[in-house]
C-alpha cells in the first residue's frame, strides 16, 4: 500500500507538540524558581549557596535550546498546514474537482430516486 502521507508524520507532529509543551514548562518553572531564589538570595546566610550568575551559567544551554526550539520549530497547526500544502498540486486539485462533481451527481441521482419512490 502506498500512503499519500506517511502515518508516522502524524505521530511526529504530536511529539513536536509535546516537546514544545515541555520547553514552555521548563522555561516557566525555571523563571519562577530563579525569581524566588533571587528574592531570597540576600536572606540566605550560607556562603556555600551559588550566586545567581553561577546558576544562570549552569542552565544557559537548556534555556537557549528551549527558547530556540520554541522560536524556530513551528506549532502543530502550522505543521499540519505545511503538510497539506505539500500535498496540494494542480493535478490533485483537478482530481478532487472531478471526484467532488461525481459525488455531487451521485447524491442528486440518489435524491431523485428517493423522491420518485415517494411519489409512487
Amino acid at each position: 500500500m502506498h500512503y499519500i502521507i506517511n502515518p508516522w508524520v502524524f505521530y511526529l507532529l504530536h511529539v513536536v507538540n509535546a516537546i514544545q509543551g515541555i520547553c514552555i514548562l521548563f522555561i516557566i518553572a525555571f523563571g519562577l524558581l530563579f525569581s524566588v531564589y533571587l528574592i531570597s538570595f540576600d536572606d540566605i546566610p550560607d556562603e556555600r549557596c551559588p550566586s545567581p550568575i553561577a546558576i544562570l551559567k549552569k542552565f544557559k544551554v537548556p534555556i537557549i535550546l528551549s527558547v530556540t526550539f520554541l522560536v524556530f520549530v513551528p506549532s502543530k497547526d502550522t505543521l499540519y498546514r505545511m503538510l497539506i500544502a505539500s500535498q496540494v498540486t494542480t493535478e490533485n486539485i483537478g482530481t478532487a474537482k472531478e471526484t467532488i462533481q461525481d459525488v455531487a451527481d451521485y447524491i442528486i441521482d440518489a435524491v431523485k430516486e428517493i423522491k420518485d419512490k415517494e411519489d409512487d
